[in-house]
């Protein structure tokens, strides 16, 4: 068709195609979508290079085989175990997805909640495990669910002071998680009698169930946002935490060793002591604190900055699809544990020795290093 100025209308471009279209909503843009798709394909092939080379696999141990009813004994434990760390752990990475535009959205100080946030778990985590081990692993996980619900339910109100508040019962909670559930899971396979070997298994099975939740935790929240606003992850974490409650419920309760009646301060100071007096030892033990205190430095940056980054660059019409986008990254998380092992960490890998895992893991640093620089290039000089 020619318009009446004699020149040629130009025909609009087709949109871009989608990769597997009926499995994700038409509001999700289709290169963000390909990308996803694109990386869990990496993904399982690499899974599968890893099972044909032998590694993944724990040899088999002929010492602590038992008979049919402890197995089954011990897998009804695991998934007693299981349950609840997955669906908490489900709830948590729900809440990581869509916070930054909460806070946006809300008008609030962003960088001061996740300040407080991160100050508050410092704070909590050097008493939080001695406490745990006091007072008991069972109440400490059920502490925790009624805390995240309560955290959750303040992110309903658009006030400073009361997110505030939630950020610092944030930092207590996550305290809880790391130490309470774990704990809680050794202390009753050893009460009950199964082999030190068979922790392993479980270990394996919980990292393994916890990066395949934290892939569906960002599409889930990307569901519920595009239904809920963005408010909408943080109120299915909620329903979530309360079916982990429930499930904690039927827990037996168990402790530790600690003895509470040295008081916390001495118990802290102690341990203190006890890392000084490591790191005076043997000079290795203050490089890896360094490397890994710096590397945990350079990932909560990240963690801060990567919605505002791509927010201010993002190309498509709507919003920034963030549980899509952290969903990307976690496959991203899962495709160097398995690159990892084929590499340098399983019985078949390609390379062994502490020679081998120091030269790839300076590797990743470099890799890292160049990633982190890319959103750098070109960005205006602070004035």
């Amino acid at each position: 068709m020619w318009p009446f100025d004699g020149k040629p209308e130009l025909a609009e471009a087709p949109p871009p195609y989608k990769l597997l279209a009926a499995l994700f909503p038409a509001a999700w843009p289709a290169d963000l979508s390909n990308l996803f798709v694109g990386l869990v394909g990496v993904l399982i092939v690499l899974s599968v290079l890893r099972r044909l080379r032998g590694g993944g696999e724990a040899a088999a141990d002929k010492t602590t085989r038992s008979s049919a009813k402890r197995e089954k004994a011990f897998a009804a434990f695991q998934r007693e175990y299981l349950a609840v760390f997955l669906v908490t752990m489900l709830a948590d990475w729900l809440q990581g997805t869509n916070m930054y535009t909460l806070y946006s959205g809300y008008g609030v100080s962003v960088s001061t909640l996740f300040l407080s946030g991160f100050s508050s778990s410092l704070v909590f985590g050097t008493v939080v495990g001695l406490l745990v081990d006091a007072h008991g692993r069972k109440r400490a996980c059920v502490l925790f669910c009624l805390l995240e619900i309560v955290i959750n339910t303040l992110e309903h109100i658009p006030s400073m002071p009361v997110l505030l508040l939630g950020r610092l019962l944030g930092g207590v909670s996550t305290s809880l998680l790391f130490s309470a559930f774990e704990s809680w899971m050794v202390a009753e396979h050893r009460r009950r009698g199964f082999p030190e070997a068979w922790l392993s298994h479980t270990f394996g099975l919980a990292a393994a169930g916890n990066g395949f939740v934290a892939v569906f935790a960002g599409l889930l929240a990307q569901v519920s946002a595009d239904a809920r606003g963005d408010i909408g992850p943080f109120q299915l974490a909620i329903a979530l935490t309360v079916v982990a409650l429930v499930l904690v419920m039927r827990w037996p309760e168990n402790y530790g060793a600690s003895d509470a009646s040295e008081g916390v301060l001495s118990a802290v100071a102690g341990s203190f002591q006890s890392a000084v007096d490591a790191v005076a030892r043997d000079r290795r033990v203050a490089l890896l604190a360094a490397v890994s205190a710096l590397f945990e430095g350079a990932t909560f940056t990240f963690v801060f900055m990567w919605v505002p980054a791509l927010i201010k660059s993002y190309p498509y019409d709507g919003d920034l699809p963030t549980g899509l986008v952290f969903a990307s990254f976690m496959v991203c998380i899962t495709i160097g544990g398995v690159v990892y092992d084929v590499a340098v960490g399983g019985g078949a890998s390609v390379w062994r020795g502490e020679k081998a895992v120091a030269i790839f893991s300076l590797a990743c640093l470099v890799a890292a290093a160049g990633a982190m620089a890319v959103p750098t290039a070109g960005a205006p000089a602070a004035a």
